[in-house]
């Protein structure tokens, strides 16, 4: 692949702005052959949503929801993603089912549910993606949604335990999680440390508050509903989760760079690549371009070392020079 083929002169956000677009609510897609990976988001949750409770609903299957008094299990009907893909404590820790922490980021409980996390991701995510590069973007997203789904874990847990901590409603180990609202707060903070200074203007009441006091006000109250007992306390606790999730890895990326690791194929041992050069010009290989190419999609043009950004500069100056 060579030059011609890739897009990296999207333009980048700095902290406190995001250059190319009013008021950082986006880029222009103009120069994109792929979706974002908010947008993938946005419609892969969607089509989970009309597939399980449209397509599917008439295919019910029997799920734990709890015990009776006399140690009997209790039963209900659930949708076949629902009943696959939700979290719980018994369904991911006792029974080790520990997919569900990704799974149960992509199912919700009703319509409102659904447009309301997907309204915030479309919010919160574009700027986030077009800052981190796509595949740390996604990493990150899956990542606050996982870190959600252990706060929950954990509160439940020490309820069981009897111990005196926040979310001690969470009493049933079959308590199920869905939503993806712990990786969107996630990608909320992360908004708020790339752009605080952004305005946003509320939908109901409809008034104007800069990224930072939007997004840790969402978190403040999440938190207070939490220790106070309200009641969504599982809800809240991977909100919780998420936010601090995304507090942590929005300034440690370079924690992310491996989450995909184990789909990538290693080259055959003693096999290196070849560079190719343009015959009879100076610069960058190839080779070295896609390579420089690859970490700004991957990661964002901010993980760019000086010298990879010169070598960069080189080959556009090249390929400039060559039409």
């Amino acid at each position: 692949m060579g030059l011609a083929d890739r897009d990296y002169t999207r333009n980048r956000p700095s902290r406190g702005g995001y250059a190319g677009s009013p008021a950082g609510v986006g880029w222009s897609l103009s120069g994109w052959r792929f979706w974002s990976i908010t947008t993938w988001l946005i419609v892969i949750n969607v089509a989970i949503y009309v597939l399980d409770n449209l397509v599917l609903r008439s295919a019910l299957v029997d799920s734990v929801y709890g015990v009776s008094a006399t140690g009997s299990v209790l039963t209900a009907p659930r949708t076949p993603l629902e009943a696959f893909g939700m979290f719980s404590t018994h369904l991911g820790f006792e029974k080790l089912e520990v997919w569900r922490l990704v799974t149960y980021q992509f199912l919700h409980a009703n319509f409102w549910h659904l447009a309301f996390n997907m309204y915030g991701l479309y919010m919160f995510g574009r700027v986030v993606e077009a800052h981190m590069g796509r595949r740390t973007y996604a990493a990150f997203y899956l990542v606050c949604g996982i870190f959600g789904g252990l706060l929950f874990l954990s509160l439940n847990l020490s309820a069981l335990l009897g111990l005196s901590l926040p979310g001690v409603l969470l009493v049933s180990k079959f308590t199920p999680l869905v939503g993806a609202s712990a990786g969107v707060f996630g990608v909320a903070i992360a908004r708020a440390y790339i752009t605080p200074k952004d305005i946003v203007r509320l939908l109901f009441p409809p008034i104007d508050l800069d990224m930072r006091t939007l997004a840790y006000g969402f978190v403040g109250l999440a938190f207070l509903n939490l220790i106070l007992a309200g009641d969504n306390p599982g809800g809240d606790a991977a909100h919780v989760g998420g936010a601090i999730a995304g507090y942590f890895f929005v300034r440690r990326t370079h924690l992310l760079r491996d989450f995909f690791e184990v789909s990538k194929k290693s080259e055959a041992p003693g096999k290196k690549k070849k560079s190719r050069r343009t015959p009879g010009r100076r610069g960058a290989s190839d080779d070295e371009v896609d390579r420089i190419l690859d970490k700004v999609q991957a990661e964002g043009i901010h993980s760019l070392s000086e010298r990879e950004k010169k070598k960069l500069s080189e080959a556009t100056e090249e390929r400039r020079g060559g039409r």
